[in-house]
């Protein structure tokens, strides 16, 4: 097995490894803004509007980077099929 090819399943075992990470993150994340959000809270007053915002966007840079991982992963796994 050459060294470029090492290279590559070591670069798709890390790349799988911190898509997974992140997933779980953006699973909490989600499950934090709901609890922030609480619809069934009747003082409007009492949601905490800017630690969902911040939550909201983590979020959103999470997927964002979720979306390119998983571009790589494919782009690699095609290599390797």
């Amino acid at each position: 097995m050459n060294i470029e090819r090492i290279q590559l399943k070591g670069q798709l075992a890390e790349a799988k490894s911190k898509y997974k990470h992140l997933d779980t993150e953006a699973a909490a994340l989600i499950l934090l803004i709901r609890a922030v959000l609480n619809p069934f809270e009747e003082d409007t007053t009492k949601i905490e509007v800017e630690k969902a915002v911040v939550s909201i966007n983590k979020l959103q840079d999470v997927v964002e980077e979720l979306k390119g991982l998983k571009t790589k992963i494919q782009k690699l796994e095609e290599y390797f099929d």
